[in-house]
């Protein structure tokens, strides 16, 4: 139950990531899915893991069926969990719709909320393509409850990597709260007031963060068109688990 410093960051369209985590610093989904059984998460020693997936009788077959000629050990565990993750996907949102050419997929106030984004507010400066991110790591003012988080520049000691976070997509993003690396904010509304502030800490500021002028309704408008990104759910069947 330990609480950590940092949002869990979603998984969803995580397979188009180059590098993944906040900070970049996992290049694969591989390499990410084996972070969690560290001592602040799961606590389970990778030695442990390969006993016990080895010791359930069911999983032999699997796994060689799965990867030939490879045993069970944590790169194989690795990828299976990585296998995965890749079909986490988000994509026919709304937007999806209406950029295919159904005109009433989107609200109207969803259409203006997307005039805003590539426009008066700038969103797309960073939210760039169909995953919505420049997968480019940037210091949007976000402040930190404690010690000073370095981000990105913990791994590339360049100056304006302080403070420097991984753009998430925003697909999805009406589900995936609480938002920002330090999870300090709870709703879309939130969020988009941080951005009209023009951030809340000034070192290292990325260039692209102002300002805004918005009015209450242009607000909203960019709400309404991030809610439009969030795909029906896809459903995942829980197989029954060897033994």
């Amino acid at each position: 139950m330990k609480v950590l410093g940092r949002s869990t960051p979603t998984i969803v369209n995580a397979a188009f990531n180059p590098l993944q985590m906040w900070d970049g610093r996992k290049g694969s989904l591989e390499e990410q899915a084996l972070g969690p059984f560290g001592a602040d998460e799961q606590n389970l020693p990778l030695e442990e893991l390969e006993r016990r997936v080895q010791s359930i009788a069911g999983y032999g077959p699997m796994f060689a069926d799965a990867y030939p000629g490879e045993p069970i050990t944590r790169t194989t565990i690795a990828k299976a969990i990585a296998s995965f993750e890749r079909t986490v996907l988000s994509d026919g949102a709304p937007f999806d719709q209406w950029v295919a050419g159904d005109q009433d997929a989107l609200s109207p106030a969803a259409r203006r909320g997307f005039d805003l984004f590539v426009g008066k507010a700038n969103c797309a400066a960073c939210h760039q393509g169909f995953n919505f991110t420049d997968n480019g790591f940037h210091n949007v003012g976000v402040r930190d409850s404690g010690a000073p988080d370095p981000g990105r520049f913990a791994f590339k000691k360049v100056a304006s990597m302080q403070g420097a976070f991984k753009t998430p997509t925003l697909r999805d993003i009406a589900l995936t709260a609480p938002y920002m690396h330090n999870g300090c904010y709870d709703t879309l509304e939130a969020v988009v007031e941080h951005y009209v502030r023009g951030g809340e800490t000034k070192d290292h500021l990325s260039p692209n963060i102002r300002p805004l002028d918005l009015s209450a309704q242009e607000k909203g408008d960019l709400v309404a068109f991030m809610r439009s990104l969030t795909s029906a759910p896809r459903v995942v069947s829980v197989p029954t688990l060897p033994r």
